[in-house]
């Protein structure tokens, strides 16, 4: 279904449920993303395997191993049929990939330590990442030479604006600066903080909402903060979710950004309100494990959470009844 088709509120979202489980892996997930239509999704796990998945059928449409360099943050490049990973193994190279013939198009080398995050541009050939080398770094897809370079303090997290035309860092666990992408190595045009941070969770990554209106900052903790990207003011700390692992939970909005879908280690998947920062619903998760990664389609009604297992989310079958006769 798509999102014209749907109006995402507490109750369709009651009506979103759990379609599918591919049998594809039994070790832990360790990335997930959509391409930007929804039409395909891709994962990495710590066996060093990727998998492509096809969102119209909820099947695998193929594998590819990465046994020598292990993989890690793989995202779809502009075009869906190539992705983007970090390596786990022998050195921190960002590898380019083709799907079609499982073939390397290009390697991104720089990072001399683990690359904890890549986040690629919703608008043109360009890519951020970030490491534990303590550095942003910006690439294009067409070129193997890193174009820009960040060096700081702490570990970063960093993430495109919905319209590509500026990045946010976030550093330090309480900063957020936000670069014009054309004039970055001028310095950030806008910087927020520091922000409360009390229990000193630790940052682990950000996302724009797709209305470019909040950034929300996932942590190690059972906190996600959703921060008005305009004043830089915390709206809201989502803090109901538990995180007893204190393992970095990565949160997604849905579409049209009015609510927030994190899995939990109470063996629930929560979904605030982004206007009230209240519970909207929440419903029990797959496996009863804390589901660390959940991200909803950015098109459409539909979402995937992992664990050790993938769970592919679709509309009830009366909600989609009840699409058909609308």
């Amino acid at each position: 279904m798509t999102m014209k088709e749907v109006e995402i509120t507490a109750e369709s979202l009651a009506k979103l449920t759990p379609a599918k489980q591919p049998n594809d892996t039994t070790t832990r997930v360790n990335s997930l993303s959509y391409g930007l239509k929804g039409d395909h999704m891709i994962m990495s796990t710590d066996d060093d395997s990727m998998f492509l998945y096809d969102m119209n059928t909820g099947l695998r449409s193929r594998s590819v191993n990465s046994k020598k360099y292990g993989c890690s943050h793989v995202k779809f490049a502009s075009d869906s049929m190539c992705a983007l990973h970090g390596s786990t193994k022998v050195d921190n190279t960002i590898r380019y990939l083709s799907l079609t013939d499982n073939k390397y198009i290009r390697y991104f080398q720089g990072h001399d330590k683990l690359v904890t995050g890549i986040n690629v541009s919703p608008m043109d050939d360009m890519f951020l990442s970030v490491a534990e080398d303590k550095t942003i770094r910006l690439w294009d897809l067409k070129t193997h030479n890193c174009i820009g370079l960040m060096n700081l303090s702490a570990t970063p997290i960093a993430t495109f604006d919905p319209e590509g035309l500026l990045f946010a860092a976030g550093l330090d666990n309480n900063i957020i600066k936000l670069y014009d992408l054309r004039s970055f190595d001028k310095g950030p045009f806008s910087s927020f903080g520091p922000l409360e941070n009390e229990d000193n969770v630790e940052w682990t990554a950000m996302r724009f909402s797709p209305c470019g209106k909040y950034i929300m900052i996932c942590t190690n903790s059972s906190q996600l903060l959703l921060v008005d990207a305009f004043t830089g003011l915390i709206k809201f700390t989502l803090e109901e979710h538990q995180n007893a692992q204190k393992i970095p939970l990565m949160a997604s909005f849905t579409p049209e950004s009015s609510h927030i879908m994190v899995g939990s280690s109470d063996g629930y998947i929560y979904f605030y309100d982004v206007e009230t920062g209240e519970i909207a619903l929440k419903t029990l998760a797959p496996n009863n494990q804390t589901c660390h990664i959940a991200e909803f389609s950015p098109q459409h009604f539909v979402a995937a959470t992992a664990d050790t297992k993938l769970t592919l989310w679709c509309a009830s079958d009366e909600l989609k009844a009840q699409a058909q006769q609308s």
